[in-house]
This record gives C-alpha cells, structure tokens and sequence, in this order.
C-alpha cells in the first residue's frame, strides 16, 4: 500500500466520525424526501486497488451503478451500487406511479445518488472547510478494465450503505480519493486534531 494512504489511527477515528456526522445528514435529507426511516452503516474506510475496487462495487448482484466526479481542494469519484429490489418501493414513496418505465427508473436513481452523494461530500467537506464541486451523476456498466485504466494505484474508499426500513432496498456509496487528495485530508485532520 502507498504510504500516504496510510492514516494513523487518530486521522482515521477523525474521518470516520466525520464521516458518520456526514452520512448521518445524507440519509436525513433522503428520509424527509420519502417520509420513512432510513438506517446507515458504520462508514468504512480503507485502501484499495483498482482491481480491489472492482471487486467491492461487485459484491452486490442484480445493481444499477452510477458514478459522478467530484473537484475542488480536493477530487476524486463517487460511485453508487444501487439495488434493483425494492426500487419499486421507494418509487412509490417518491410518488412515481407504476409500472415505472425505463426513464422513471434511469430519473429516481440519479435523483436518489444526487441526494445521498450530494448531502455527503458537502456535509464532510463543510466540516473540513474544504471547498468541493459534484457533478451529476452518471449510469454505467463496470468492466473490469475500465478499472485497470485508471490513472492511480491506490485510493482511499470511504463506503456506507443506506437501507430503506420499510423495503429490501439498499443503497452503497462508495468515494474514491487519490493520494494527492489523501494528503490534503490529512493535513486538514491534524490540524483538527490540534
């Protein structure tokens, strides 16, 4: 592993904190939109390649996947894994009448990545006073060798799933930083830390 991505336990107890305060409010702004709980993870952090990354985004079958770019202080990607089960659901809370068509169903996954993504790189970017711009998300299929091409070795994943109480949805958001954006990170942690 890259030394730079290596976070001493106290960056690393820092970022999740604020990670967890981040997420906590991405899951508040999805949960006022649809009227119904909704339960996060504890976020995780680690270290990938970008064949390791590949294999996390497939951990979960039968997705839709978006990714979305992200600039500013600091860059990297935001990718979702979006479950097929238990879209019609939240459709419904979102007050999509059925049958969804492929449209209504390309429409409420970007607008549930936007939210969820959007809430958690400015809640995590406000209290790292950095400043950051998203841009709209994207659908797209991974292949593995989309992955081999990507221009770094390593890269630090901050990931934490979003389930929706009352439906067998899930939702994972996975970002994607580099090691030139990791270092911005920890500079701005340790003086947190101070």
């Amino acid at each position: 592993m890259s030394k730079v991505l290596s976070l001493n336990s106290e960056q690393q107890d820092a970022l999740q904190e604020l990670l967890n305060i981040s997420m906590g409010q991405a899951a508040n702004s999805l949960a006022q939109l649809i009227e119904t709980k909704i339960d996060i993870s504890i976020p995780k952090i680690s270290a990938v390649t970008p064949t390791q990354l590949f294999s996390l985004l497939f951990e979960t079958e039968n997705a839709y996947y978006t990714r979305q770019s992200f600039l500013g202080n600091i860059h990297g990607e935001v990718m979702s894994v979006i479950s097929r089960s238990g879209l019609s659901e939240v459709a419904e809370l979102m007050d999509y009448d059925e049958p969804l068509s492929k449209h209504d169903i390309q429409e409420i996954i970007l607008e549930l990545c936007n939210i969820l993504a959007g809430a958690c790189l400015s809640g995590l970017s406000e209290q790292l006073e950095l400043i950051t711009n998203l841009n709209m998300p994207t659908l797209f299929q991974p292949k593995k060798a989309n992955f081999d091409e990507l221009n770094w070795q390593h890269s630090l994943v901050m990931e934490v799933q979003f389930e929706i109480a009352i439906s067998s949805f899930i939702m994972r958001v996975v970002f994607c930083l580099d090691d030139v954006s990791l270092s911005k990170i920890k500079t701005t942690l340790d003086e947190i830390l101070e």
